[in-house]
């Protein structure tokens, strides 16, 4: 039967041993293990994958949570996600999918974290072509709305939403790191994840997205909001950027990026790391 997690509006069925008691040990996954048995996707580990050696390299960067060596690339219309450790070389896990197929391959793998990010990999594939996908983003509910608020590692998103949850009532954290967008009915909503960061917060819920907000550090706080150009800009570069790399998955990715932006205001916030940035962020997206 294998393990299902319902994220992102779908359902995720896990399948080998080795993920099975990695995610029912993985507190991250608890909140969104389910019982529904109808899957919309399936990973199967413990499957026999040799090394890819044909097809083209799309992607090639560092894990660096433990200092591994990934790979993604395609061979026609099959795609392959393999991890290596940086100093031994050995390859800790390999995934294969097939192209608007509804499953994910991959081999046993015995280190957590990698298992971890090689499902959160998975998820991306198969998501894309069902309008969702991760944003790499802190994510702050108020009102009953969503907030993403996006920005390159150490550009203080998760300083500025810790401002927001000391300094605005009411105010709620969602995820840290790896939220889910999905476009339902061609309306943007922003889901809670098993992937967090390094803030452990894995909330099941769902909430309509109310706006984008690209950070950058400044002297002074400033924010002001932008075009549909900017906008696109602003948010392209928090997808999983592994994917755009390849013509397939960017179209579809860029699909999810138009219809989000049609649909939400986004803006460009410089701040400094105090209170006034957060009431200013605030007070522009929700008005007095």
């Amino acid at each position: 039967m294998g393990v299902v997690l319902y994220v992102g509006g779908h359902r995720l069925v896990v399948e080998g041993d080795c993920a099975e008691r990695f995610l029912r040990s993985y507190n991250g996954a608890q909140p969104f293990i389910t019982d529904l048995c109808e899957a919309d996707w399936t990973v199967r580990y413990g499957i026999s994958l040799e090394p890819a050696t044909d097809g083209e390299t799309l992607s090639e960067f560092t894990f660096s949570e433990i200092n591994s060596h990934c790979q993604f690339g395609r061979c026609g219309d099959d795609y392959y996600y393999e991890m290596y450790d940086s100093q031994s070389g050995a390859r800790l896990i390999a995934m294969r999918h097939r192209r608007g197929s509804d499953y994910v391959e991959a081999t046993n793998c015995a280190n957590p974290s990698a298992l971890r990010f090689s499902l959160w990999f998975a998820y991306s594939m198969l998501a894309a072509s069902s309008k969702t996908t991760f944003v790499h983003s802190s994510v702050i509910v108020y009102g009953d709305r969503a907030i993403l608020f996006l920005g390159e590692s150490g550009t203080g998103k998760s300083t500025h939403t810790r401002l927001w949850l000391e300094n605005i009532g009411e105010a709620q954290l969602l995820n840290d790191d790896s939220p889910v967008l999905a476009i339902e009915n061609g309306k943007p909503y922003v889901f809670g994840s098993p992937w967090s960061g390094k803030t452990p917060c894995y909330i099941a819920r769902r909430f309509p997205l109310g706006a984008l907000v690209r950070l950058s550090q400044a002297p002074q706080n400033r924010m002001h909001r932008l075009s549909i150009p900017e906008a696109l800009a602003a948010l392209q570069p928090s997808l999983p950027p592994a994917l755009m790399q390849d013509e397939y998955f960017a179209d579809r990715l860029i699909d999810i990026v138009s219809d989000t932006i049609s649909a939400v205001p986004a803006y460009h916030l410089g701040c400094l790391p105090d209170a006034d940035a957060a009431r200013l962020s605030c007070r522009t997206i929700f008005g007095d």
